[in-house]
């Protein structure tokens, strides 16, 4: 743990220890979360394993059957909206 200000321009240094132990480099991106009044949270944020794994998840999804879900939705949605019976 350590003590840091907030400079001029609204950053916040990570102590040195805390950068060398998480090895936190220069430029790497973080998700900042306020839990409370008191208390942020910091999670390193990397685009390209979020894009890895989104890709992953996607080759997974059989196309055919999504399609037929939506079209399938879209049918029943425009047949309540239109009050149309099966």
């Amino acid at each position: 743990m350590g003590i840091t200000k907030v400079d001029e321009k609204g950053r916040i240094l990570l102590p040195k220890e805390i950068r060398k132990k998480l090895r936190i480099k220069k430029g790497e991106e973080f998700l900042i979360t306020e839990l409370d009044y008191e208390t942020i949270i910091l999670k390193r944020f990397d685009v390209k394993s979020m894009l890895q794994e989104l890709v992953k998840k996607a080759e997974k999804v059989d196309l055919e059957k999504l399609e037929k879900e939506v079209e399938d939705e879209g049918n029943r949605i425009a047949r309540k909206k239109y009050k149309i019976s099966d």
